[in-house]
């Protein structure tokens, strides 16, 4: 009945791989920007999806941003660059960037324990195996939670009533969740929603402030990513049409407004980032340029981001801080996926040649995952040398 946030979703063929001033509008490749829109819409006519839109860029340029396709199958409205589409479990690197920013201002530090936090709370009960579990463990999948709540349960549907605000529901589940035996050892890497949320809530007990209003703040607005925000019943009641659809396993579109459209506001923190894909690019060069600036100020707490902490053998690298970092024939790569399972959303980063690829589609098919991935190995073949 209820949607779950797809716990890592990524089909990770690694492609054989083979400056904006931040805050300012973003002015892409134009010449290249028709050449790109021809190619993913042979790609989303071939892979039968409703839309794709990509982005390709350098640390100070976009090199193209594109989009081909409609906002709902079935339809003749037609997907835009300014439209904002869901990103899954991408968000989890954002929410690693805030415990960056939290990190260079001396609230709370990678090595901030569960008990640091909650050892003396008379209102949050902490398992003896989960005090030790720093904020490091939480945002590398090292802290022993498991993936998600009971999928099926009446504790996870309650979640989807939102009926207190973001940083209340967060609270309630640390509550629930701390006090049970972690499913297994700290040390050990088994991918963690649950892990992401318990870090948002360690934030915002370090700052005084909920991890939304953090992250707007702190990421979102030095960076110029004036669309990016999180999905909550309250924002997605305002919704008016045209708004971008995402589409089921099945193909069936389903109204983004409605419950189970995306995850609930309590997962904010893993998987409920909706924006542009020029924001989104935006995001990418913040990560590819090779300085801290304008969100950190110490270059040691730059670099921690782009570190892999913990070997994660399903995907053949390590994963560190949001992201999955793997070694190709283009160097050192960070990338992740994501997905609401009604919508897809894949990044590719390549530090050592000063390129990242974006590409997004409105639909949880599996079809979605395969045009996203040929979508970015053409970008790759385009502009990679």
């Amino acid at each position: 009945m209820y949607k779950s946030i797809a716990s890592f979703v990524v089909i990770f063929v690694l492609l054989w791989m083979p400056g904006i001033t931040f805050g300012q509008t973003i002015q892409s490749g134009s010449a290249n920007d028709a050449e790109i829109e021809k190619i993913i819409a042979d790609v989303c006519k071939r892979h039968s999806v409703p839309s794709i839109v990509v982005a390709a860029v350098k640390a100070d340029k976009v090199l193209a941003v594109a989009c081909t396709g409609v906002r709902k199958r079935g339809t003749a409205g037609a997907i835009e660059l300014s439209d904002r589409h869901p990103i899954g479990s991408n968000t989890k690197s954002m929410t690693s960037t805030l415990a960056a920013v939290l990190v260079d201002q001396g609230k709370i530090e990678w090595k901030t324990t569960i008990g640091d936090v909650w050892g003396k709370s008379k209102t949050v009960t902490v398992h003896p195996k989960l005090a030790p579990v720093t904020l490091d463990d939480l945002l590398s999948h090292q802290s022993g939670l498991r993936a998600n709540l009971n999928l099926v349960g009446a504790k996870w549907a309650s979640f989807f009533e939102e009926k207190n605000k973001p940083q209340a529901e967060r609270r309630r589940l640390v509550e629930f969740l701390l006090k049970k035996k972690p499913k297994i050892e700290r040390g050990k890497y088994l991918y963690s929603n649950l892990g992401f949320v318990v870090a948002a809530a360690m934030m915002e007990e370090r700052a005084g402030e909920g991890y939304e209003t953090l992250m707007r703040r702190e990421v979102f607005k030095p960076l110029g990513m004036r669309s990016a925000d999180f999905r909550t019943l309250e924002s997605a009641a305002k919704l008016k049409e045209p708004a971008v659809w995402g589409h089921q396993a099945d193909g069936k579109a389903i109204d983004p407004r409605i419950v189970g459209a995306e995850n609930p506001s309590v997962y904010a923190s893993c998987g409920t980032v909706n924006l542009s894909i020029l924001d989104y690019a935006r995001y990418a060069q913040w990560h590819l340029g090779k300085k801290p600036e304008p969100l950190l100020k110490n270059q040691t707490t730059f670099d921690h981001l782009h570190t892999g902490l913990v070997k994660a053998p399903d995907v053949g690298g390590k994963y560190g801080s949001g992201w999955i970092l793997v070694d190709t024939p283009m160097g050192p790569a960070m990338s992740h996926a994501g997905s609401n399972t009604n919508c897809f959303a894949v990044i590719w980063v390549y530090p050592k040649k000063d390129f990242a690829a974006i590409a997004c589609t409105n639909t949880g098919e599996q079809a979605g995952y395969l045009a996203c991935e040929e979508a970015i190995q053409k970008l790759v073949e385009l502009y990679v040398k």
